[in-house]
């Protein structure tokens, strides 16, 4: 499902200047608390998507200074991405962060997931716009889906040494975050309709 695609031009948009980085300690605070679905500003706002360009470009120039490209992406990396990747390369493929926010090989390698094409995060950006209530709980399901495939994945590739039943009980895992996905996302659809029909009246 991840294959390297040109997605970055889909994704950078005309907008404010970029915000300055944030100190790294908050970042890290701050990124936790977005994968975990608990940020006081929400994305779909000025201030909200704000913040959270600050706080990756504040962490990410932290672990650059490092020598570590962050975030680790799926089929790219060799170590699995968190939670908090995760929620960072779904904000990215729904249009809330740029290339720009991030540092280093990171910048370059984060185009190169088919995470965009996905119709829950066209739909995810739409809905920043017209549902805005729904943005976190789709953001969070999407999240959950790329941990749970990735797992699936990186199990699946040694699977001569994997246990047959683990991995059947991941694939489980992986199908019901899919489900979950899908149907908040179908959820979003429905209410992006009505707020459409409500503006054409």
């Amino acid at each position: 499902m991840f294959r390297a695609v040109v997605a970055a031009g889909a994704l950078v948009c005309a907008c404010a200047p970029a915000p300055a980085p944030m100190a790294a300690s908050e970042a890290s605070e701050h990124l936790a608390r977005f994968a975990a679905g608990e940020v006081d500003a929400h994305v779909c706002t000025a201030e909200g998507r704000g913040l959270l360009r600050s706080a990756v470009r504040g962490y990410g120039a932290e672990l650059a200074r490092a020598g570590v490209a962050w975030p680790s992406l799926p089929g790219v990396s060799e170590e699995a991405p968190n939670s908090v990747d995760a929620a960072v390369l779904v904000a990215f493929a729904a249009g809330l962060l740029e290339q720009s926010d991030f540092q280093g090989a990171a910048r370059r390698m984060v185009g190169q997931t088919s995470l965009a094409e996905w119709p829950q995060l066209r739909t995810m950006r739409v809905a920043a716009r017209v549902a805005c209530g729904r943005v976190m709980e789709l953001q969070h399901a999407a999240s959950q889906f790329v941990l749970e495939m990735t797992h699936y994945q990186r199990m699946a590739a040694h699977v001569n040494r994997a246990d047959p039943g683990r991995l059947a009980r991941q694939e489980a895992r992986m199908q019901r975050a899919r489900r979950q996905m899908e149907q908040v996302a179908a959820f979003v659809e429905a209410e992006i309709a009505a707020a459409r029909a409500e503006a054409a009246r």
